[in-house]
């Protein structure tokens, strides 16, 4: 059962791993950040609704409120997540882009340290210093090889913490006894942000306008690497621990490297692997402390 349930958790890695690759396609389809998310969110919400009215049945836990802050800032923060990283996507290399973006878990730390006022660990102090090494070259790889932009690894880090502010809502926030329906509701709030985004910046118009190519793009967008993914990943966890989960999730950036290569043969900077080794090095230095 261990076996199934890291394999589980293996392919939703891999399919996760695709995410940048088809990002980029849906750029060179003439498709904004606004766009693909708007439509991705919209079909991910409607398979969720699904989702509920085929639970409607079970027991439910206590009711909670949605009216707190940190609600709110956890739904921006896994809409705003989502459309930075799509802008990083399209900006620095994706093997880059991923290796900044999974320094979201020392995010999350930072942020527990405030809400609890716990003193950091000697264990958390080595892991967050491996994820700074892991940025710093990265970052400093792709200045040396000519992919260096500001905007983009600005995007990857944002699209970080703001991935942060969605998991420390599930830890600090209400609805955190309720995993299933606090993920829902956040992403219906999420959902609904980004037509707001849409409809403000005059996008949504622009729906009309897209080809068949790239609705089939966005359909595998919102399919492979969003619904399928979290879906292993729950069933996943029914065999392994939480923290195993998350290490071997974690091989989402040498897969993200393989389909960018595969797919767009774009080649990995050694910047971008030997980040990713440090900033691995460090979530596994996070999971070996609460293990």
């Amino acid at each position: 059962m261990r076996l199934a349930g890291l394999s589980l958790a293996a392919l939703a890695a891999l399919l996760w791993g695709t995410s940048g690759p088809f990002f980029r396609i849906a750029g060179s389809l003439d498709l904004d950040v606004i766009e693909m998310n708007l439509v991705r969110f919209s079909l991910c919400s409607l398979a969720l609704l699904f989702a509920l009215y085929i639970r409607r049945g079970r027991r439910r836990p206590p009711p909670w409120s949605m009216m707190n802050p940190l609600f709110f800032m956890g739904s921006a923060g896994m809409a705003f997540s989502s459309l930075f990283l799509t802008l990083a996507f399209l900006r620095i290399p994706i093997g880059t882009s991923m290796v900044l973006f999974h320094t979201a878990p020392f995010w999350v730390m930072l942020g527990t340290w405030l809400f609890s006022r716990r003193k950091p660990t000697f264990f958390q102090l080595v892991a967050f210093a491996l994820a700074l090494m892991g940025v710093w070259k990265s970052v400093g790889g792709a200045r040396v090889t000519g992919s260096l932009d500001w905007l983009g690894v600005a995007s990857a880090l944002i699209a970080a913490s703001g991935y942060a502010l969605y998991v420390l809502n599930g830890h600090f926030g209400p609805g955190r006894h309720d995993a299933f329906g606090l993920y829902c509701r956040t992403f219906f709030v999420a959902t609904a942000m980004i037509w707001i985004i849409a409809a403000v910046s005059g996008r949504l118009v622009d729906l009309f306008q897209i080809s068949a190519k790239g609705w089939i793009v966005l359909f595998y967008l919102a399919l492979a690497t969003a619904l399928a993914p979290y879906g292993l990943l729950i069933a996943a966890l029914r065999n392994i621990s939480g923290s195993t989960a998350t290490i071997t999730t974690m091989s989402e950036i040498p897969f993200s490297m393989m389909w960018a290569f595969l797919i767009l043969g774009e080649i990995p900077g050694s910047g971008a692997v030997i980040g990713g080794i440090l900033v691995l090095l460090g979530v596994g230095v996070i999971t070996f402390e609460r293990g």
